[in-house]
């Protein structure tokens, strides 16, 4: 069924007003000619008329809201139909009364109730097949129902009825003259009314028509100003409009696209098969495009290939099925995408080379390294008596220089591995891994390290945590400046992290340098009074932040210093635009 437009419904809508007043002023002025004198019986003849013509226009009425439901589906077009068919039914007992003076056509009532009811139930079983099935299974109900056929009897019946009550109209003539007078003036008064409400639904549709223009106008400026490429087509593949931005896509004006199908933007196999897979979908509905969007490859005029993003929505203006796609070029981004790939190639390579070349390092420093510490040790043995005190100063110097050598390169092997040598991540005790960890780096006796409530279980690489506090209570116990040294270990609740915390009783850090000492290899004491690879801090850094958290120092001089970081209570690796707390 074609859809009408808005003017076209409001015009159709007044005509059928029109027509019913015309009808029903016709019939009022016909019928109360003949009831002059007998204006009671013409009130209750009117009555009865426009009762019946009423009950025959409810049908009506609510076969039409029935059909706006099975057309759209919605279930506030149904309301009118239900309060016709309360209507209908009221109208019918009222018509009961009407017709008291008139057996004869009172007795014709229960068959127009029958007639009424049987015709409902016809609709309403429709109405529960579109419900239930939908609208193809409510099309088939009623194309198997005898509807038209019952209305024509309704029809027939109510015609019946009216002519009959017009009849007793006519035999009352000479009594009904003095309300036909009163039924011109009202007609008058009707037809003054029509004619004004014609005049402002006029009014009102030529306004709704500019309305519409400028609407259309502006929606047309959109489209032909959008950065977008779009285009139209309609079932049968045939392009209905071609925007600026597709004409610069592919080459063509719209002239040369307009009116061919949408396949010669295609390169093949594509350009053969989209007109299958149009027909598919318009007879299964199963959609491989449409409403999804996807990567899809298009054809210039020139025949070169074009990367594109596709986006194709459905929609339905009457009984015809459009399409619009809306194109994005993606060749700047295919180039990004492939330039990252490339780039990503190289950072792996170098990666690689730097490893390789971590361990070669290793391995061709630690073996010297490791002879003169030999050497060291054969001279201080074999010639201590022949050597003066400076002499065993010199070599115990030296001895300490190679050992504090092999302690940076395994700083550096160890700051290498971390992200690239994964373990196993498990449920992780901390209250045992510290308690471990002290025991391993034996404090002397001066030192006291206390765990403060209880800590958590996280999920992690063992040996990864174990360096994190190893190196944090280590160097808490390396630094420390007082007679007695005391280090606490605690936790705090942070949401989706732990905040973990070590803080000692040490000198304390500057605030200016608060940031460094987490840098690779900066130290804030000379080498010769404190033995320091600066690598320590550097990897509880790098440890903390592959998994998610951050960590950061709380000091002032003299007052002691607390290392705090974060944890996640999750497994997980550090999520994109995620910050710790």
């Amino acid at each position: 069924m074609k859809r009408w437009t808005v003017e076209t419904q409001v015009l159709a809508g007044f005509a059928l007003a029109v027509a019913v007043l015309a009808i029903v002023g016709a019939s009022l002025y016909r019928t109360t000619l003949g009831f002059i004198e007998t204006s009671a019986a013409v009130g209750r003849a009117q009555q009865a008329l426009t009762a019946l013509e009423g009950i025959y226009s409810l049908m009506n009425q609510a076969e039409s809201r029935q059909r706006s439901y099975l057309l759209l589906g919605g279930e506030s077009d149904l309301a009118p139909r239900h309060t016709a068919v309360a209507r209908m039914n009221a109208l019918a007992a009222e018509l009961d009364q009407l017709l008291a003076d008139d057996p004869a056509l009172r007795a014709r009532l229960p068959e127009l109730q029958r007639r009424i009811a049987v015709r409902l139930a016809m609709l309403d079983a429709v109405l529960e097949a579109r419900r239930g099935s939908g609208f193809e299974a409510a099309q088939r109900q009623l194309a198997a129902s005898p509807g038209r056929d019952e209305m024509q009897k309704l029809h027939e019946l109510v015609v019946f009825m009216q002519g009959a009550v017009r009849a007793r109209l006519d035999a009352r003539q000479h009594d009904a003259q003095q309300g036909s007078r009163r039924t011109l003036a009202m007609l008058g008064l009707l037809f003054a009314l029509a004619v004004a409400a014609l005049t402002a639904l006029y009014a009102r549709i030529r306004r709704e028509a500019h309305e519409r223009r400028e609407s259309e106008e502006r929606l047309d400026a959109v489209v032909r100003s959008a950065g977008e490429g779009i285009l139209t087509i309609d079932a049968a593949g045939r392009v209905e409009s071609f925007n600026p931005a597709a004409e610069r896509l592919f080459g063509y004006a719209p002239a040369e696209v307009i009116g061919s199908n949408v396949s010669r933007l295609m390169p093949e196999p594509d350009r053969s098969q989209h007109d299958g897979y149009l027909q598919r979908y318009l007879g299964s509905g199963v959609a491989r495009v449409i409403g999804i969007g996807r990567e899809v490859t298009g054809q210039r005029k020139d025949g070169s290939p074009i990367a594109l993003g596709l986006t194709v929505t459905e929609m339905q203006l009457g009984t015809r099925r459009l399409f619009t796609g809306i194109l994005h070029d993606l060749t700047e981004r295919r180039r990004a995408d492939a330039r990252q790939a490339e780039l990503i190639d190289d950072l792996q390579a170098v990666n690689e080379e730097l490893r390789n070349f971590a361990y070669v390092v290793s391995h061709d420093l630690k073996a010297p390294l490791r002879g003169i510490g030999s050497l060291a040790d054969w001279l201080v043995s074999d010639y201590a008596d022949k050597l003066d005190d400076q002499g065993r100063e010199y070599l115990t110097l030296m001895k300490n220089r190679a050992s504090r050598m092999d302690a940076l390169i395994d700083g550096i092997l160890e700051y290498s591995r971390v992200g690239r040598i994964n373990e196993t991540h498990v449920a992780v005790d901390l209250n045992v891994l510290v308690a471990e960890t002290v025991q391993m780096l034996a404090p002397p006796p001066e030192v006291t390290v206390t765990v403060e409530g209880t800590l958590p279980t996280v999920v992690g690489e063992r040996t990864r945590l174990q360096q994190l506090f190893q190196n944090l209570i280590s160097n808490a116990i390396k630094h420390r400046d007082k007679p007695e040294g005391r280090i606490r270990v605690a936790a705090a609740d942070a949401g989706t992290f732990w905040q973990l915390s070590i803080a000692d009783n040490g000198p304390g850090i500057e605030p200016r340098h608060h940031e460094r000492v987490f840098q690779l290899f900066q130290v804030l004491t000379p080498r010769d009074q404190k033995e320091s690879t600066g690598v320590g801090l550097a990897l509880v850094k790098k440890i903390v932040e592959l998994y998610g958290g951050r960590v950061w120092i709380e000091s002032q001089p003299g007052e002691g210093s607390t290392f705090l970081f974060t944890l996640p209570k999750a497994a997980r690796a550090t999520h994109e635009g995620e910050q710790a707390p």
